[in-house]
């Protein structure tokens, strides 16, 4: 009997692989070649559901996205309620990845004047879910300051070798709401 696949799930799964294999060689560090071999299928099957990198690493970046994805929660469990719960998930996922999305977002980047990174649609749309998420923990007053600690405390525990606490830049945006 043939085997029944489920072409979306199919290539949802491999956007959602696709999400480290970008974290870990940028943009540019690997043709679809690479990522099919990193995938562990073949260029044929990857091209079947993804027409070109760029398709992949917006599938990819929309999956990252999801809000499962940014709280590290698994597959159909619900984000807390609790606001505080809320952001302290939000900051230690980010953090257990926040070396390689930086640096995939310089990579993205690179190549881009002002003007490109201001009209790309991947990096608004990258920016307005997690303004979105800070927005339902401190309201849309605060929205764009809880951004700019959440990637500032991010890069101060990156740079300090993790000698800022994920509470404190929670604490740091809470007070936000206050």
């Amino acid at each position: 009997m043939p085997k029944i696949v489920d072409h979306d799930a199919y290539r949802r799964e491999l956007a959602i692989k696709s999400v480290d294999i970008f974290t870990e060689h940028g943009v540019n560090g690997l043709g679809m070649r690479g990522i099919a071999e990193a995938l562990g299928i073949s260029k044929s099957a990857l091209y079947h559901y993804f027409s070109s990198k760029e398709e992949l690493f917006k599938a990819s970046t929309e999956a990252f996205l999801e809000p499962s994805s940014l709280y590290g929660l698994a597959e159909g469990e619900a984000v807390p309620q609790d606001k505080a719960q809320m952001l302290t998930m939000l900051i230690a996922t980010l953090d257990a990845r926040f070396r390689g999305e930086l640096t995939l977002m310089l990579d993205y980047t690179k190549h881009k004047d002002p003007q490109q990174v201001g009209q790309d649609s991947l990096l608004a749309t990258a920016n307005q879910q997690f303004k979105q998420q800070l927005a339902n923990i401190v309201g849309n007053d605060h929205a764009d300051q809880a951004f700019a600690l959440l990637f500032g405390g991010l890069s101060m525990r990156l740079l300090d070798g993790n000698q800022t606490a994920i509470e404190t830049i929670a604490q740091w945006i809470l007070a936000l709401g206050d």
